[in-house]
């Protein structure tokens, strides 16, 4: 998808994201929406351009039209990147990168050029970078309080930036998920030295909605298998690391055996549910990241046998879970028990084809029931009173996601960098703070740690780690 032109399905997934959370009509986010930006830089200062180039693949998967590279023409919001002058009349944003720390701010505080810091820096600054210019574009419209000034301190994320070109081996690693959240962590692998293979595992296949957030798919692969696009987009930009797509859920792996066989997970799944039933496949290993609409990013980490919180103690079923599961079947015309299958049956198929004709029993057998219902939300075609919107995040929001999940494999496979958490909140809207973090302990009634018989089995498998 060439930047600047979004296809009508991935601008309607934008537009009812933003009537969402602004509690506006669809038709008055759609005309929000339709803004033109600029982002204006030197052409002589490398990162400047680089940290653009950023910036300008993220906001054309959001706003419909994104001004040039040097902020030709007129726009209601201008990102300007430092030691240039603005071009246009829009709001401003200005963005200077030092050795230390980048800062936004609404008024200009110096010229200056950018100073040279790790690439996959770039993409984490882009992303805030991105959240501050959609604000100057939507004012009022967006979550959370609107600051003058952003500071992002590198010292937050815990890094050692020296070392951060030291290879990273993960070994065989399977990331579950080729969605949002894996694009951004492959978006964001491609400006890190990962070697060892990486399996891609996703059965789904890219439809146009995908891309208002799927940064490496274009309308050249819709219809195609996720994991094999990405594994070949990406492929071609990540170095020594081997992407081998299996066109499966990890849990029908061929793989799968009594052993130790899933050392290191990778999580992009949706949906709370979804994360709990990899859990009790026992992974040794587990790096996750995930969404709330566009409010929050979620990471956690946690390696076997673990004192702390797994993915069953970080996402327990809830009453949200519940209210959004009863809320698909009725829509949808199935029963509560089928839609927690999570994925669809014939008998649902027939359902569902009874309640929505063009809709054809033999395409939706094996399709999530998630995977339907936003497609039909997105193209208004549900059925039923009227009942929260599923809301898919802003591109940046899933980039900023796969960034921090990729930052995470660093810390804890590299060296020298500081760890002693398992959970960390980031606010896309805002700086990172590395207060934030937190040790979460085991909770009382964890479909995982509460299990005596997966205990016995994670025990017999990653015991001899302790």
């Amino acid at each position: 998808m060439s930047p600047g032109r979004l296809n009508r399905d991935a601008a309607m997934e934008n537009a009812l994201t933003l009537a969402e959370v602004a509690g506006v009509s669809l038709p008055e986010a759609e005309e929000a929406l339709g803004v033109v930006t600029a982002v204006t830089f030197d052409c002589t200062d490398e990162t400047a351009r680089q940290v653009a180039g950023e910036v300008e693949a993220l906001l054309s998967r959001t706003v419909r039209t994104v001004g040039g590279t040097n902020g030709e023409g007129e726009a209601i919001a201008e990102l300007v990147i430092g030691d240039a002058p603005s071009r246009t009349r829009g709001a401003k944003m200005y963005l200077g990168i030092a050795q230390g720390e980048a800062v936004l701010r609404r008024t200009r505080d110096r010229y200056r050029r950018c100073a040279a810091i790790p690439r996959v820096l770039h993409v984490l600054i882009a992303c805030i970078a991105t959240g501050a210019v959609l604000r100057r574009a939507l004012p009022g419209a967006l979550p959370g309080p609107d600051r003058d000034t952003l500071v992002l301190s590198y010292a937050d994320l815990g890094l050692d930036l020296g070392r951060m070109a030291e290879p990273i081996d993960v070994g065989h690693a399977y990331m579950a998920g080729a969605g949002a959240v894996g694009n951004g962590f492959l978006w964001a692998v491609r400006h890190l030295s990962f070697v060892g293979r990486l399996d891609i595992v996703d059965d789904d296949r890219v439809s146009k909605g995908n891309l208002n957030r799927q940064v490496w798919f274009g309308d050249e692969d819709v219809c195609r298998s996720k994991a094999v696009q990405l594994a070949a987009k990406a492929g071609q930009h990540c170095g020594g690391l081997e992407l081998v797509p299996r066109e499966c859920r990890l849990q029908d792996l061929p793989d799968r055996s009594d052993g130790p066989w899933l050392e290191r997970l990778i999580v992009g799944v949706d949906s709370r549910r979804a994360r709990r039933a990899l859990q009790n496949e026992c992974p040794g290993e587990v790096f996750d990241a995930s969404t709330t609409d566009i409010r929050e990013v979620v990471l956690h980490h946690n390696r076997q046998p673990a004192a702390g919180a797994c993915l069953g103690c970080v996402y327990p079923p809830d009453e949200e879970e519940y209210t959004r599961e009863h809320h698909i079947a009725e829509r949808l015309g199935v029963a509560i028990a089928e839609v927690r299958r999570e994925r669809i049956s014939p008998e649902s198929a027939r359902e569902i084809s009874r309640r929505y004709p063009q809709l054809r029993p033999g395409d939706l057998v094996g399709v999530a029931f998630d995977t339907l219902f936003k497609r039909l939300c997105s193209e208004g075609e549900l059925d039923g009173g009227p009942g929260k919107r599923v809301v898919a995040p802003f591109a940046f929001v899933s980039v900023l996601a796969g960034a921090f999940l990729a930052l995470e494999m660093v810390r804890r496979l590299g060296s020298g960098h500081v760890a002693g958490y398992n959970f960390w909140r980031v606010n896309p809207w805002s700086s990172w703070e590395s207060r934030l973090r937190e040790t979460w302990p085991k909770q009382d009634g964890c479909t995982f740690c509460g299990n005596s018989d997966l205990m016995v089995v994670n025990g017999e498998l990653w015991g001899s780690r302790a």
